[in-house]
């Protein structure tokens, strides 16, 4: 794919140089992303072209992307969209085969870009049609609305009604690519002497892989930004796309990565721990390093706001441990790995040894940080993890977390904590023949969900019984309806919950908790201002969303007046400006917990001077309380060189206001920071 990427840039490349001198703005190609076909499979599917445009002002200009087929010409129009100069933008388009080949085949097509008026750029593309083996798919992301790829393996006879295939999830790291991380999970290595970022190279235009008894799947994770936030986004969506539309196995589901890939499979089996039968990270970062995270600025604040401690703890991999107490964990490491010590490893089998989880560590000898090769050699790894099972239901529950967005393990829901902020400790057996669940431990939680249709099949539980060890019981009905609440009192007092316990409207709950990062983690749209200083607003979002080269995500862009009943019903806004400049902000500013007042804001009760100060401030949309607003005032971080999100984002907490003057991420000194409360109070 990348090999014809290189040629379909330079041609649009010299083709829009000669036309800049009447447009007066030139266009940097990223990717093209054409979908794989199975045999017989019609259509549309979506394929898409990113760039970059470069420009004297920052209005945005109109571009789209259409897919032309060589024979009968049928032409493919994709919807044009507003690409803003200076961050990389996405076009889309549909793929459709009126006459689909039943067998592998290759259809010719021509690419063209539209940019503005009258710059039309067109490049010959392959369509590859395939019965089974190595496929490019892609998918439209609610989060912005932008088509993503992603890369899968289906074995001959995937699509046989009487069997269901065990699945892989596989996570790239950092500076590769989905496709690339297929080539090495299946064993073929990177070339001698071929960088790492350019080892996709080695693959033939037509990869064939070797045959594997499962489905395998890798996400793009919207680039090098880590398996957080959008990255994790990304890999869900990706996974619920592929086990929805193929016959895969629930209990046959495995997941492995390397580097930041590594880091992500700590990411989806510990917090995700119901999904995955077996975990291999290879040379995985574990453990966060605040000295290191913004070169030690957070390491400074730690003295002063115990915020950073919090934020800190909350991502620290090795305190949701426990959770793999069910999940086969296989470590792969070099020993002598400069990039990321074997330590974050030994630390990781320490930190499960602590729950009695036996997690085999292979050491290689003599292996820097590309312990993949040595560990993905002859599918090995893969073999494995394509055999591995976890029966379900699980019968023994041992879980932990300190957020509502990871409060799920399979049959068992935390809903809500006794000390929010704190982590929670839950270990719980299904009995199923008494029809009981017995809980073992239980701390800081006051509200538990039991979901009945992940313990027995529909219509054959008639009544469950919660019992808490050294506390008391209750038992429950189940209905058709849903999954059964029950009460949490003192002294371990159960009782079934009634509609009112359940939390609603503005207060902290899965998908309404923060921090900021957590209304860049769902669907979001960024809005500039009108008003005066709009200009303004509109250079800040630009800036924001100027996350570098690595990253791959496409917001979605809108002046206030542009938003929408639907975008305020559907959508988390980021804000940017003041209620002067942005009516959005003007609308709700008496009911933010950052509000402007004259030449002052207002903030947690303290005065500080409007032109003195930036913020960063998430909460409940006033508008809709059930959608997240990101006040954004007065950006100046630069995001291009620390990954955008994984650097820097996800270490800002519900609130931090600090002076003006610094574009380094925490730069300037921060005046006030820290979480609300679950009500969302100060």
């Amino acid at each position: 794919m990348k090999l014809i990427l290189l040629a379909f840039l330079a041609a649009m490349l010299a083709a829009y140089v000669q036309a800049a001198e009447t447009n007066v703005i030139q266009a940097e190609f990223k990717y093209l992303d054409i979908p794989t076909f199975i045999a017989g499979e019609r259509g549309p599917l979506l394929g898409r072209v990113v760039l970059r445009l470069s420009a004297d002002k920052t209005d945005p200009v109109t571009a789209s992307a259409a897919l032309v087929l060589t024979e009968g010409g049928a032409r493919f129009e994709g919807k044009p969209c507003q690409v803003y100069p200076g961050i990389f933008s996405a076009l889309n388009f549909p793929v459709e085969l009126a006459d689909p080949p039943a067998k592998d085949e290759v259809v010719y097509a021509t690419l063209e870009v539209r940019i503005g008026d009258g710059v039309v750029l067109k490049r010959p593309v392959w369509i590859y049609v395939r019965r089974s083996g190595f496929f490019y798919r892609t998918y439209r992301s609610r989060l912005d609305d932008t088509v993503y790829p992603y890369a899968l393996y289906l074995p001959p006879g995937y699509d046989s009604p009487e069997r269901k295939w065990p699945l892989v999830l596989s996570l790239h790291g950092a500076y590769s690519n989905h496709g690339n991380n297929m080539k090495r999970l299946f064993g073929i290595p990177t070339q001698e002497g071929e960088p790492d970022e350019f080892a996709f190279f080695s693959l033939p235009v037509r990869p064939v892989l070797p045959e594997v008894p499962g489905i395998v799947v890798s996400p793009w994770g919207r680039g090098t930004m880590g398996y957080h936030g959008p990255g994790a986004r990304d890999v869900l969506d990706v996974l619920e796309i592929v086990t929805g539309a193929y016959p895969v196995d629930p209990e046959k589901i495995s997941v492995t990565g390397l580097s930041m890939g590594g880091n992500g499979t700590w990411e989806m089996a510990l917090r995700k721990p119901d999904l995955f039968a077996t975990a291999a990270p290879v040379c995985p970062p574990a453990d966060m390093n605040v000295d290191r995270i913004a070169s030690g600025r957070l390491a400074v604040l730690r003295e002063r706001f115990d915020w950073v401690d919090r934020i800190v703890a909350q991502n620290q991999i090795s305190n949701w441990a426990v959770n793999a107490s069910a999940t086969k964990v296989h470590i792969y490491h070099g020993n002598d790995d400069p990039t990321v010590p074997i330590a974050n490893s030994e630390k990781m089998v320490e930190a499960l040894g602590k729950f009695g989880i036996e997690a085999p560590l292979t050491r290689f000898d003599n292996v820097g940080h590309n312990a993949w090769d040595p560990a993905y050699e002859g599918r090995r790894v893969l073999l494995d993890l394509l055999s591995a099972k976890r029966l379900l239901p699980q019968k023994l529950v041992r879980f932990t977390t300190c957020r509502y967005a990871d409060s799920r393990h399979g049959w068992l829901e935390i809903v809500r904590f006794t000390r929010y902020g704190d982590y929670a400790q839950v270990t719980a057996a299904w009995d199923p023949a008494k029809g009981e669940i017995e809980v073992r431990e239980l701390t800081n939680v006051s509200l538990l969900k039991i979901h009945p249709d992940r313990l027995a099949a529909p219509g054959s539980l008639k009544r469950l019984k919660l019992k808490i060890i050294g506390g008391g019981s209750a038992e429950a009905q189940v209905a058709e309806s849903g999954p059964l609440p029950f009460r949490i009192g003192k002294n371990g007092k159960v009782s079934l919950a009634a509609g009112r316990d359940l939390p609603s409207g503005p207060v902290k709950r899965k998908g309404l908790e923060g921090p900021v990062w957590e209304a860049l983690a769902d669907r979001v749209v960024l809005v500039y201002g009108s008003g005066g200083g709009g200009g303004e607003t509109l250079k800040q979002l630009l800036r924001f969303v100027n996350w570098g080269e690595l990253p791959d995500v496409h917001f979605i862009i809108k002046r206030d007046t542009e938003v929408t009943d639907e975008d305020l019903r559907e959508s988390h806004l980021v804000l940017f400006g003041d209620e002067r400049a942005n009516s959005l902000i003007a609308r709700i500013n008496s009911r933010s917990p950052i509000s402007f007042a004259g030449n002052d804001i207002i903030a947690g009760g303290k005065r500080f001077g409007r032109d003195e100060i930036s913020f960063k401030c998430v909460f409940p949309n006033p508008l809709n309380p059930d959608r997240l607003v990101f006040l954004d005032y007065h950006e100046e971080w630069d995001y291009a060189h620390r990954w955008g999100f994984q650097g820097v984002m996800k270490m800002v907490p519900d609130y931090l206001v600090y002076r003006r003057g610094s574009t380094e991420p925490f730069g300037g000194e921060v005046l006030l920071g820290g979480f609300f409360d679950e009500n969302w109070n100060w």
